[in-house]
């Protein structure tokens, strides 16, 4: 359960750094967020919006 407050402080962290204009920061900041974001307990629905946003735009082009 540490993933979430770890992806709060790295999106401080991404924030501080996009603003600072500091690209190595930044890239460290966003990848520690990703991280924490796929072994959060989050992970199962973001997955499934995901899927159901290509869901939708898949369906969306077989509309007739």
């Amino acid at each position: 359960m540490i993933s979430l407050p770890l992806f709060f402080l790295a999106g401080a962290g991404t924030y501080a750094a996009w603003r600072m204009d500091s690209r190595a920061f930044l890239l460290i900041c966003a990848l520690v967020c990703g991280y924490a974001l796929a072994t959060s307990p989050l992970a199962s629905a973001i997955d499934a919006f995901g899927s159901g946003i290509g869901h939708a735009v898949q369906s969306a082009g077989n509309a007739k």
